[in-house]
């Protein structure tokens, strides 16, 4: 079985023992261990699908706002980012 461990990135690859002869021909000139393999094609689709229905995103004015709040000095309008958030919550809602 092949295992990538790791919290937000893959540390290492660890190969463990079958449960039993491991290393060993099962008798079909074949060593008894196993890997077994998710579904990474499916994912990668469903990525790609995901993506592609996401907004094109202005990655400069995104760096800009971190590096403001990196150095304390992003400015916000409270009372523009209130009205934002009501109005998305209200476009949500299924009234009626």
């Amino acid at each position: 079985m092949v295992r990538i461990s790791g919290s937000t990135a893959p540390t290492g690859i660890h190969k463990s023992a079958a449960k039993s002869g491991a290393g060993k021909s099962n008798g079909k000139g074949k060593a008894g261990d196993s890997v077994q393999v998710s579904d990474a094609a499916g994912l990668r689709e469903r990525a790609k699908v995901m993506l592609a229905d996401m907004p094109n995103v202005r990655l400069d004015k995104i760096e800009d706002i971190r590096d403001a709040l990196e150095q304390g000095t992003y400015q916000m309008n409270s009372k523009a980012v209130s009205v934002h958030i009501v109005r998305n919550a209200l476009s949500e809602h299924a009234w009626g």
